[in-house]
């Protein structure tokens, strides 16, 4: 829920830390200073808000868990509801002197802190250790290897390991695809191409962008497929990106993806909406390409759409909070550009030059200069997001500076008006009784406040107090 997303971002780690710091510092104030019944009343009221605010990041944490026994069950948050028990009880009015100053008590409050350093350190950090326990235990799952069948309607058929490694073998016509491809299942399927580990490597594993390659018996296309990282996020949030390595010989076609995607359903859904018929792995390779350019046409509205609200919403926002949007967005656009950069002069090489894959003969080409056209108005529509926001940032630097220039002006204005009757009171003397000059304080209040009058309207007509 949106609301509980606020709460969330104002009940950060940062500020939980905080809190915590300041409790810290409570227990000790009794102890250090005397404290008569009003103080030890704004004391306690202190610590009532204190564990109440950890109370409410408690609740909306786990309001917002996706599985709740999970939530319960993780360390962090078992620590955190004894730390909260116990600096409920221990703040009660009924709580006896020797519970509440404790030294067990203060230790908690102690691991209080600890707890939320160390949760503090892995949102700076990134999560990084997570990720990569997720990304291994993604890549360690089981390939799970699909056929291509020909029949009405189009549908993909599980088969085992052993029974693809056959099927590449054979000559006859499959078109193939593997998900969760490894380093492992990447070189047993090169030992059966015969092609060496480290060009099948430089292709999945470490290619940066999208390419064409044609080798001596197959043609390699990579590829990046794109997807919103969780249901429902945006393009700000985080773009999960795929590698696709599509291999094509005479005989057959294979498809290899880095992890698991449900792209095969996009794939059986395209194909049964083509009322075209041709060579089973031409069709097959153009539903392949144009559900990758689908996903990148749904990205771009989704960046369409976060932009659109940045624009909205960019009077009203932070500097910081502007900053960190347009830094997220601007990243991905960035990066999805160069992607389609690449990507549609790979369409362009289906449609135009000599492919050594199985049935794609010049009569097949023309429907890939379509999805080379698609590729090149996609790339468009992401160029111009790329102008847009580089403009909606330079109109933010510039109001920014507009405003500064403002706060200058209003300082220069409170400055010089300062320095009138700093002047006139470092030449005159705190008295004027005994003094040699002649002038009364009613005379030098008069010249003083004229003086300022006057510096204000000079101010006023140049336009600096506007």
């Amino acid at each position: 829920m949106p609301r509980d997303r606020h709460t969330e971002n104002v009940l950060s780690n940062a500020t939980m830390g905080f809190l915590a710091l300041v409790s810290l510092f409570l227990a000790f104030v009794p102890a250090i200073f005397e404290l008569d019944s009003l103080g030890s009343g704004v004391l306690a009221g202190i610590e009532y808000s204190i564990v109440c605010i950890f109370a409410i990041e408690y609740g909306v944490g786990f309001r917002r868990a996706a599985v709740k026994l999970d939530f319960i069950r993780n360390r962090w948050r078992v620590l955190d509801a004894l730390i909260l028990v116990a600096s409920v009880v221990s703040i009660l009015p009924f709580a006896i002197d020797a519970l509440r100053n404790a030294p067990a008590l203060r230790l908690i409050r102690f691991m209080r802190v600890f707890v939320l350093g160390a949760r503090s350190s892995s949102v700076i950090t990134g999560g990084g250790t997570a990720m990569a326990r997720a990304t291994q235990a993604e890549s360690a799952c089981a390939p799970e290897a699909f056929v291509l069948c020909d029949e009405s309607p189009v549908r993909f058929d599980n088969i085992t390991w052993e029974a693809l490694l056959a099927r590449i073998r054979s000559s006859d016509e499959d078109w193939l695809f593997v998900n969760g491809v490894g380093a492992a299942e990447l070189d047993a399927i090169g030992a059966v191409w015969e092609i060496p580990q480290h060009v099948l490597h430089a292709r999945l594993l470490d290619a940066p962008f999208p390419r064409f390659d044609r080798l001596e018996r197959f043609a390699a296309l990579f590829v990046w497929y794109p997807t919103l990282a969780d249901d429902g996020a945006s393009a700000e949030e985080g773009i999960k990106r795929t590698a696709l390595l599509l291999v094509g010989s005479a005989q057959n076609v294979v498809v290899l993806a880095r992890h698991r995607t449900e792209l095969l359903s996009s794939i059986e859904s395209r194909m049964a909406e083509y009322t075209t018929t041709g060579p089973l792995l031409v069709r097959a390779t153009y539903a392949l390409i144009d559900s990758v350019l689908r996903a990148y046409s749904g990205v771009a509205e989704s960046m369409e759409i976060n932009l659109t609200r940045l624009e909205a919403g960019s009077p009203l926002a932070s500097d910081a909070e502007f900053l960190d949007h347009t830094f997220k967005l601007r990243a991905e656009i960035a990066r999805t550009r160069s992607n389609l950069r690449h990507l549609k002069e790979v369409v362009r090489c289906f449609a135009g030059e000599n492919i050594s894959i199985h049935g794609f003969e010049a009569g097949s080409r023309p429907q890939f200069k379509l999805l080379a056209d698609d590729a090149e108005a996609i790339f468009a529509r992401i160029d111009d997001l790329h102008d847009s926001l580089s403009a909606l940032v330079d109109l933010r630097l510039n109001v920014a500076a507009f405003q500064m220039n403002r706060v200058m002006r209003m300082l220069a204005v409170l400055t010089t008006l300062a320095l009138i009757p700093t002047i006139a009171g470092g030449l005159l003397g705190m008295n004027l009784a005994d003094s040699p000059w002649t002038a009364t304080l009613p005379q030098v209040s008069f010249c003083v406040a004229a003086g300022m009058a006057l510096s204000l309207y000079v101010f006023a007509v140049k336009g600096w107090v506007r």
